[in-house]
């Protein structure tokens, strides 16, 4: 819900970990002069950013048909490529543990030992699908590692959404919405709406698309456990308990606060853990310091 962190992303990497030779010459005995933009232009449209793809190869395949479009698609063989190592290697350095769309499902990526294909609880979203854009199936900035509920669940079929919900590697979710609590009883058997607020166009539709308004709403238990936390834990509790016990560990009073909350409470660590962005944007509306 947060931009990502690319600051450890080798693109040179990546590309080196798709084989072009191969993927221009299945084009190039297709339809080669048909094809020949996107042949020429290959590592471009592989390691280029959003804003030059949207710009420059976005509406390469316009005008193609049905099967023109699924000969490409097949030409670039995304569903072989997200099966070895290399490949998806590059998206787990990313270091993404919680889903950036949604933040409320862990993302992993593991094997069962070093010879086999990554077994993984993340997906591949396709910002722009590979059916209606086949030669971005394999450009790195069209992929984002999501949950398969954000990736499948909530997709849809008529394309409504297609390029107008926040991306995670452009846009910062978190700095365009805000979680708050409308109290509505104050005793033992408190009672609490969840808010999700945004007045941004690209946020308003993500929130559409992945359903975060809706799902929220059933995670009143969650929020209840921070508000009366936050009844308690202020920061001069928080200072207290860093003086008398955690300091002495080792442990800041950022620390702390974490291991209070049970949740990283620095925006830049939301999308390491689930409900991140709802604990702070709680903490912050009570005006506990984050």
């Amino acid at each position: 819900m947060t931009k990502i962190d690319l600051s450890n992303l080798n693109i040179e990497k990546y590309i080196e970990s798709i084989d072009t030779d191969k993927l221009k010459s299945k084009l190039k005995k297709l339809k080669p002069r048909k094809y020949k933009a996107i042949i020429d232009n290959i590592n471009l449209i592989l390691n280029s950013d959003l804003n030059i793809l949207e710009s420059q190869f976005l509406n390469l395949c316009d005008g193609f048909n049905a099967k023109e479009l699924k000969d490409i698609e097949k030409a670039f063989n995304y569903s072989g490529y997200r099966k070895k190592p290399k490949f998806f290697k590059n998206f787990k350095q990313l270091n993404i543990k919680s889903c950036p769309f949604c933040n409320n499902n862990y993302i992993y990526f593991y094997k069962e030992d070093a010879s086999t294909e990554y077994n993984t609880l993340a997906t591949l979203e396709h910002y722009y699908s590979k059916a209606k854009y086949p030669h971005l199936s394999l450009s790195f900035y069209n992929l984002i590692p999501c949950c398969s509920i954000c990736n499948s669940k909530f997709k849809g079929s008529d394309n409504k959404h297609l390029g107008k919900i926040c991306h995670p590697y452009r846009d910062d979710f978190n700095e365009k919405a805000e979680f708050s609590l409308k109290l509505k009883r104050f005793d033992k058997n408190l009672e609490l709406d969840i808010d999700l607020k945004t007045y941004d166009k690209k946020a308003e539709t993500s929130v559409d698309r992945f359903k975060l308004d809706e799902i929220y709403k059933e995670h009143d238990d969650i929020a209840k456990e921070i508000w009366n936390k936050s009844q308690y834990y202020n920061d001069s509790r928080i200072d207290e308990l860093h003086k008398e016990f955690y300091e002495k560990l080792g442990y800041s009073k950022e620390d702390v606060k974490n291991i209070v909350f049970c949740n990283y409470l620095n925006k830049d660590d939301i999308n390491k853990r689930n409900h991140s962005k709802l604990t702070q944007d709680i903490l912050k509306q009570f005006d506990i310091g984050i």
